[in-house]
């Protein structure tokens, strides 16, 4: 009681200036890199802390109204800062929320900034604090703030989870202007407003930011969910535009946190593309979608400059200096926008090889899972010594039942991911699929035990179609792993109806990943049908195989239940050779090594061989084999060839006619 509030207050600030008795039960705050005070007696010291602490709670509680602005901003800081959680610590921030909801107005930019980040570190959620603080952060008054003020604003914000009433209210490339809000609407919501100013901002003075800084700005907008396309472009350009600042001084969080960002914006394309339907300002949908919105955001050639800069960067820094997240995310943004940097997923597939040979280093299930899905939706072509060094983490992790398998992976999804991966890379390690399968479906038939040992609602529809394309894949090129689904698969095993996915859910694009059903016609298809035709080869568009054909017709052990399974854009079914007509979505774009340019005519023989700077993805390859396997000859005809034709009729009949004599069935 003999201290006063500005005596707390700097002792508190200086325990957690040193890092002194840190509890790191509490996690790692990854948002900054502290340094910790060394000590020969960690759990003494730690020990010593968090009475302390708690005798400080306890004795400022009653007067927090006599404390001043910056003192209840060090105070918080300093809990937060040393990871301290209890019951008397929630009932000092409520009370210290309470202060900055009342005097709103004695909080100067630091303290606003400093007191919501410790709220979002200590995951103290209160909406009505939030909103009161981000009221400082507005049009009038967002240049008396400093960038890392703002940054930690924003980045309190997406933490806690508080995103713009006006989702939005900035996507100028896909939402039209007559659905988005004006200024004064903008305006009447506190924290759209602090988004639209911290922007405006970031774009007019981005060299007084730091990079972490900036990245914040970046993560905080797509982490929330809303898309900004003029910021991003502006933040690209900045980067590796003329003179830019270029990645040379950014981190390995820095680098792979800006490219999640730049990889998310797109990605949130196919929620506008849901919500807005024809309304959209977009022709393409699915991968494709989220390739050319960020070539829409921020310019092709802007765009394909920052990932081959920041892989660059990478490789420079080393990625040995990469946490396995950072690893994760990175390789996660350049799958999702349909992007390979060779030398950097090469250097990335050594180190991680290196890192689970030497035992060193966890992964996590959902590092392990992203990792492995990026190289097989890429067609990256791992050597298979990944695949087994991390099949062996994994079933060293696990012990086989389904309780082990879900303290490592948290979704099932993540399992799903792991099975198709194998599946398009042709590696089947026994152990290994065991394990994805008896967590996906478990061994006694029992989806509800399933939903409780995941605390889930069941399995995505993404989930129960990769499940099939791997049944089918691993029947006939792994017999001897004897999986099987569930007789009544998937009765009873999908999420309940009505259910739906956040906004910008990262497995929107997995399922069309490793969807292989499409059952819309393009016109490039209803034209290259229409010269097949006139050849003399009978065909049909949008041929469809459901499971009964296969498990009937093929022997492949498939459950009963009906279900539309892969598609072929042009089929002659008594012949069984189908035309796949592949258009940009089929391909990933080589970035850094463009393979040989061939010929105008397509070969059978090397229809998979890289062209130019396209490459055939992950998803392609694995329909492919699965229909070879079901007994189709199966012809690709790359889109730029076709349309290079410029429609000459003749070239057009030749062109296909050369594609048929290829195929002895025909």
């Amino acid at each position: 009681d003999s201290f006063k509030p500005q005596e707390l207050s700097n002792s508190i600030w200086a325990f957690s200036t040193v890092g002194f008795g840190y509890d790191e039960a509490c996690g790692t705050n990854n948002h900054n890199d502290y340094v910790h005070l060394a000590t020969d007696d960690p759990s003494g010291d730690k020990e010593l802390v968090f009475e302390t602490l708690e005798v400080i709670a306890e004795n400022a509680l009653p007067r927090l109204d006599r404390f001043k602005a910056q003192e209840l901003n060090n105070m918080a800081w300093g809990f937060a800062r040393l990871g301290h959680r209890s019951e008397r610590t929630e009932k000092l921030f409520a009370g210290v929320a309470k202060e900055m909801i009342r005097r709103t107005w004695q909080f100067k930019p630091q303290d606003v900034g400093t007191t919501l980040w410790s709220f979002a570190t200590a995951e103290y959620i209160d909406l009505e604090a939030f909103r009161a603080g981000v009221s400082r952060l507005n049009f009038r008054q967002i240049r008396s703030f400093k960038p890392q003020e703002m940054s930690n604003t924003l980045w309190a914000l997406a933490t806690a989870g508080f995103g713009p009433e006006h989702w939005g209210a900035f996507d100028t490339t896909l939402v039209p202007a007559s659905k988005r809000p004006t200024k004064q609407m903008i305006s009447n919501d506190p924290i759209t407003e602090c988004f639209a100013a911290v922007a405006s901002e970031t774009m007019r003075r981005p060299y007084d930011f730091k990079d972490q800084e900036l990245k914040d700005v970046l993560w905080s907008f797509s982490k929330i969910g809303v898309r900004h396309p003029a910021l991003f472009q502006k933040m690209a350009k900045h980067i590796v535009g003329r003179n830019g600042r270029g990645f040379s001084s950014f981190s390995s969080q820095g680098l792979g946190n800006t490219l999640w960002s730049f990889a998310k914006q797109a990605q949130l394309s196919l929620e506008v593309i849901e919500m807005l339907g024809d309304d959209v300002k977009l022709v393409s949908t699915g991968r494709l979608a989220v390739y050319e919105t960020s070539c829409l955001d921020n310019g092709e050639d802007v765009i394909k400059r920052l990932f081959v800069r920041a892989a660059e960067a990478g490789i420079d820094m080393g990625l040995a200096r990469f946490t396995n997240q950072d690893l994760s995310n990175t390789v996660w943004a350049y799958s999702t926008m349909g992007m390979l940097h060779s030398g950097f997923f090469k250097e990335a597939e050594n180190e991680v090889i290196n890192r689970l040979r030497s035992k060193k280093s966890k992964f996590r299930g959902q590092e392990i899972a992203n990792i492995l899905w990026s190289y097989a939706t890429l067609n990256a072509q791992p050597e298979m010594a990944m695949v087994d060094a991390l099949s062996s983490f994994v079933v060293s992790e696990c012990h086989g039942d389904e309780y082990s398998i879900a303290r490592m992976f948290g979704q099932r999804q993540e399992l799903a991911n792991l099975a198709w991966s194998c599946a398009v890379l042709g590696r089947y390690p026994k152990e290994l699929m065991d394990i994805l399968y008896t967590g996906l479906v478990g061994t006694g038939n029992d989806p509800e035990q399933m939903k409780r040992v995941f605390n889930d609602d069941g399995l995505q529809k993404s989930s129960i179609m990769t499940l099939y394309y791997v049944q089918v894949a691993a029947d006939v090129e792994a017999p001897d792993l004897g999986l099987s689904l569930p007789i009544r698969f998937p009765n009873g095993w999908g999420e309940d109806e009505g259910r739906h996915q956040a906004k910008g859910d990262e497995n929107d694009l997995i399922q069309m990943s490793s969807s292989m059903l499409t059952l819309t016609v393009s016109r490039l298809q209803r034209d290259v049908s229409g010269t097949f035709d006139r050849i003399g080869f009978d065909n049909i568009l949008e041929h469809v195989i459901d499971t009964n054909e296969i498990k009937d017709q093929y022997g492949i052990q498939l459950p009963h239940s009906p279900k539309e399974f892969l598609s072929i854009d042009i089929a002659n079914i008594n012949k069984q050779i189908g035309i796949e007509v592949d258009g940009p979505g089929h391909f990933v774009r080589l970035i850094d090594n463009p393979g040989n340019k061939l010929s105008t005519r397509s070969s059978l023989k090397h229809q998979f061989d890289d062209r130019g700077e396209n490459r055939v993805n992950g998803p392609t390859i694995l329909k492919h084999r699965l229909l070879t396997h079901l007994g189709w000859d199966i012809i690709h005809l790359p889109y730029w060839e076709y349309q290079g034709l410029g429609g000459d009729k003749d070239q057009e009949m030749d062109y296909c006619q050369n594609l048929l004599d290829q195929t002895p069935k025909w």
